[in-house]
């Protein structure tokens, strides 16, 4: 498994640096446009192309190493289980077939989406404010640490109910009496309101995040302090900045997802 891990991180760090190339690329590309440079304008389409095409790769290899960690993963719990004792244990058969699938590849994609994340705001901050403003990165900043803190107290009441629904489902489907359906639907009911909720507010932050860069900048466009490729690049920036500090804001459901499992598995010894 650990061979996997090294060959996601060494994948994340080519993507994180490809990403970086992207955003001078704009600059460029931007400025052929405004000055309407033809032959500077292909060349950067092809250069786009091919970088495109090795993201693409990267992307898809760094999924697939992540599936095989995942699966070796698996394989390690499910050994683990073999000494579990098979009496008074709610479920044991349920939650070793699907709590040990679902956990490791759960805890993949929020380990290393948490890390990515990181790298690109440190990377793609560090470029802001050497390039451009501070003040930038500023608002960006305040804006999503506002909106995780709100994001946060949404979701809360999801943890809960992710367990709960969890734990009904697997009693319902284990035939046991003291969970009957009426009960899970119940609950999925209140999953799905709390969802709800949680998805509104997801779909606005993501709204204003799309436009809250290129205000910010604009002034300074008009102001003819920027070219048209800065404000390009700028905003780009700062659009990727804003998407990975928001990695907890989208990611809300899955890590409660994640928890749940979490608790479930440790309540039987496997973690």
């Amino acid at each position: 498994m650990r061979k996997y891990i090294i060959y996601m991180v060494i994948l994340s760090l080519i993507e994180i640096s490809l990403a970086f190339y992207l955003t001078e690329w704009r600059h460029a590309f931007w400025d052929f446009v405004e000055k309407r440079n033809f032959h500077g304008f292909t060349i950067q389409i092809g250069i786009f192309t091919a970088v495109a095409l090795v993201l693409c790769f990267v992307a898809s290899y760094a999924q697939y190493f992540g599936t095989l960690a995942a699966i070796k993963w698996r394989e390690i719990l499910n050994k683990k289980t073999s000494s579990l004792p098979r009496k008074d244990i709610e479920n044991l058969n349920q939650r070793i077939q699907e709590d040990c699938m679902k956990y490791p590849d759960l805890m993949i994609q929020v380990v290393f989406g948490f890390g990515k994340a990181l790298l690109y705001v440190l990377v793609f901050s560090i470029s802001l404010v050497i390039s451009f403003n501070i003040y930038y990165l500023l608002i960006i900043l305040i804006y999503a640490i506002l909106s995780t803190l709100i994001a946060k107290r949404i979701s809360m009441p999801l943890i809960s109910l992710n367990y709960q629904s969890q734990r009904a489902e697997a009693t319902y489907r284990n035939g046991l009496t003291n969970v009957n359906f009426n009960d899970c639907i119940s609950i999925m009911l209140g999953l799905a309101k709390k969802t709800k909720h949680l998805s509104y507010f997801q779909t606005f932050y993501g709204q204003i995040a799309v436009i809250l860069p290129i205000v910010v900048v604009a002034p300074a466009y008009f102001a003819a302090r920027l070219t048209l490729g800065g404000l390009m690049q700028c905003t780009s920036i700062m659009a990727t900045i804003s998407d990975n500090l928001s990695y907890g804001i989208n990611s809300f459901n899955i890590i409660n997802k994640l928890i749940s499992c979490r608790k479930r598995l440790k309540e039987i010894n496997v973690i």
